[in-house]
């Protein structure tokens, strides 16, 4: 494949894994690492080996948490506002900082709050944010959404 064929593939697996993180039944870290590996193969400069092997390894992680936890017993709202939090997340932390890490934890605070946001609503659970249930709510669904974001954003932005 040519390179403006493989950028534009990136771009698409980039959004298509975005657009993926509000259905639960799909998995959408892998679309986010597929268009990481695009993105290498296109050339971007910053999705080296490395790179590419830390992402996978996190790739792995999350499906298998996804296969060993059953589903959280929130609704679809709780999942948009999560994401949505790490889709801003992300692509602020790339506004203020074009690196990794800015994309990594601003999508992780953003994620956070918007958990925090969600508990705030009528039909929440009412976890108090400092307990335990809460995290565990936040880290089964918060933390596929980090990771898709920050792949997405971080394919994105070094293709650009």
């Amino acid at each position: 494949m040519t390179t403006p064929v493989l950028i534009i593939l990136t771009y698409i697996l980039a959004i298509a894994a975005l657009a993926a993180m509000f259905v639960p039944r799909l998995p959408s870290v892998i679309a986010s690492c597929a268009a990481l590996v695009c993105a290498h193969f296109a050339g971007a400069v910053y999705v080296d080996a490395k790179i590419l092997i830390y992402w996978s390894v996190a790739t792995v992680i999350i499906l298998g948490l996804r296969i060993l936890q059953p589903l959280p017993p929130v609704n679809g709202t709780a999942r948009w506002y999560i994401s949505l939090g790490a889709i801003a997340g992300a692509f602020t932390g790339y506004a203020i900082a074009p690196t990794a890490s800015a994309i990594i934890i601003s999508s992780a605070i953003a994620a956070f709050l918007g958990g925090a946001f969600y508990m705030r609503t009528p039909k929440a659970p009412a976890y108090p944010v400092a307990s335990g249930p809460f995290v565990q709510f936040i880290c089964a669904l918060g933390l596929p959404a980090v990771v898709t974001a920050s792949m997405s954003a971080i394919a994105i932005a070094s293709v650009i």
